[in-house]
């Protein structure tokens, strides 16, 4: 059946061709972007311009309260459901070749892994995918340890022995009191300041000093979902930020019914250090990243769209239990900055002093300092896809 006119949005095979269908209805209507913007408040619904326009240019699916506002600014309210139909049968499709995309992916690398030279090529993954192997030797993905005693044995030098085999219970036993004995007078002739356990001159700065302070067990790697303790009903997806003008896709919190695509996975490095990567069905794989200066600084931006670069402090992150929150209560610290900063939600993406915490569909993560007080503001709930 025709809808709107001559459109028939079902008829659309891909997110882009589904923007032109819209394009064209915004088109026919005659109306201005604010025109659409006005007539949407009157029924009730929020068009902002600037959003519109932006949707439009892209070929992205839009979010579905986008387009339902857009549908009944330009036609009548019946129309409605024949658009969010198609927009929801092309998600769904965009949802499934995402999970199959990244299901391939970890086949291969875990193939790969395993030695295997018999990968299907439309398994493999890009190198430009991949995060390097902390402290493997490159090219082997072996341990510079595992190279040197390997080519030791190969060059004709010393072979090994397995440690105590060639010892007598006695010497063994004068070792051990050694040990003791030094670890004794290690400990009696350290500064008060720095003995294990010793809070002597520590402020409150001490615990968040990324240098000083251990990793801790961080979240069961994988695909995950994450959720500000402030608004629960809300997760970290991408979004629109606006600042003196300027737009750019970052980090922001939406309705978790909305917030898929781009799916979020949590990968673990050897170090204990975390990368935040998203997939998204039309821009392939990204790693969240900490903006350094200019009017988004702070901000995380999923970039580079398509490839991650392996090793940048920027991309990486501790993930640590929340002080006095749940078993899911987690902390985002950069692991860039040597000053305590930890990842919070803010309001207005254009005050940078704004307050920490909010229960706003479109507010902005950003890495501000790490608080005390209103603390919940920078605290997440972290749980499997």
């Amino acid at each position: 059946m025709a809808i709107s006119g001559d459109l028939e949005p079902g008829g659309a095979r891909t997110s882009a061709e589904y923007v032109v269908l819209l394009r064209r209805l915004k088109e026919r209507s005659g109306l201005t972007y604010r025109q659409l913007e006005e007539r949407a408040a009157e029924r009730g619904d929020v068009l902002a311009r600037s959003t519109l326009a932006d949707v439009l240019r892209r070929d992205a699916l839009p979010r579905a309260e986008v387009v339902a506002a857009l549908v009944r600014a330009c036609g009548p309210e019946e129309d409605v459901a024949e658009w969010l139909a198609a927009r929801e049968r092309l998600a769904e499709g965009e949802r499934l070749a995402g999970a199959e995309r990244a299901e391939r992916a970890e086949r291969a690398e875990r193939a790969e892994a395993s030695g295997g030279d018999d990968v299907p090529e439309s398994d493999r993954v890009p190198e430009s995918d991949r995060l390097p192997d902390v402290g493997r030797v490159p090219g082997t993905g072996r341990a510079p340890e595992d190279e040197a005693a390997e080519g030791e044995a190969a060059g004709g030098g010393r072979t090994r022995t397995a440690p105590f085999t060639q010892l007598t219970p006695l010497v063994v036993l004068a070792s051990l009191g050694t040990v003791v004995l030094l670890v004794i007078a290690a400990v009696v002739l350290l500064p008060d300041g720095e003995r294990t356990g010793d809070s002597k001159g520590a402020g409150p700065e001490a615990s968040m000093n990324p240098a000083a302070t251990p990793l801790a067990a961080g979240p069961t790697p994988g695909w995950s979902r994450v959720r500000p303790v402030g608004a629960p009903t809300l997760c970290l997806t991408d979004g629109e930020a606006r600042v003196d003008g300027d737009t750019k896709t970052v980090a922001v919190q939406r309705p978790c019914t909305e917030a898929v695509p781009p799916r979020t996975y949590l990968q673990r490095e050897s170090d204990g250090l975390y990368v935040i990567k998203w997939d998204h069905p039309d821009h392939g794989a990204a790693c969240l990243t900490v903006l350094d200066g200019g009017p988004f600084h702070g901000m995380l931006e999923p970039w580079p769209w398509k490839a991650c670069r392996g090793g940048s402090t920027a991309q990486r992150f501790r993930i640590e239990p929340a002080p006095g929150g749940g078993t899911d209560h987690w902390r985002f610290r950069p692991a860039q900055d040597a000053e305590p900063l930890c990842v919070g939600i803010r309001e207005s993406a254009e005050d940078p002093d704004g307050s920490q915490g909010s229960d706003k569909a479109g507010a902005v993560a950003v890495a501000q300092r790490c608080t005390v007080q209103d603390a919940n503001g920078q605290v997440f709930i972290i749980e499997p896809e």
